[in-house]
């Protein structure tokens, strides 16, 4: 019996598991050798690797527009047209929100860290400095975006 309900224990943790679209490794390098685009800005949203709410994905939008879901370890690049742009973090307990105004051939840099709340995570979203953040950045999978600009 005991063995029986550990066993859909692990099932149940591993469906429940985040799941994202991973890109390849080259361009998870590539994304990482932060080359900046004469007009436009680059933007990257990248959630640390940590054991807290490891098994849950956070859905991302930008301007209200689907971008996809982060997991731990992993993070988004975007090359965006100057202008003020919205990014969001969503969970089923709440959701965080920062604003970017945008300029061409600069980085910006958003950390997504999710926190214990009463029924779940809550996401929360923070600037990082373009040193700190390339740091720890490190080891982190590129995520393929489903938001178009």
């Amino acid at each position: 019996m005991m063995k029986t309900i550990l066993n859909m224990a692990v099932v149940l943790f591993l469906v429940g598991c985040a799941s994202t679209s991973n890109a390849t490794d080259e361009a998870s390098a590539k994304a990482k050798e932060y080359t900046k685009v004469s007009d436009k800005g680059v933007v990257y949203l990248y959630r640390p690797n940590r054991m807290f709410a490891a098994a849950l994905s956070t859905k991302i939008k930008i301007n209200g527009l689907d971008a996809g879901g982060t997991g731990p370890g992993t993070f988004f690049r975007w090359e965006l047209k100057p202008g003020t742009y919205s990014f969001a973090a969503f969970s089923a307990e709440s959701s965080a929100v920062i604003e970017l105004d945008v300029k061409e051939n600069e980085h910006y840099f958003i950390r997504q860290d999710e926190r214990l709340g009463l029924n779940g995570n809550r996401p929360t979203l923070t600037n990082i400095e373009e040193e700190q953040a390339q740091k720890e950045m490190t080891k982190l999978k590129l995520l393929l975006s489903a938001y178009q600009n």
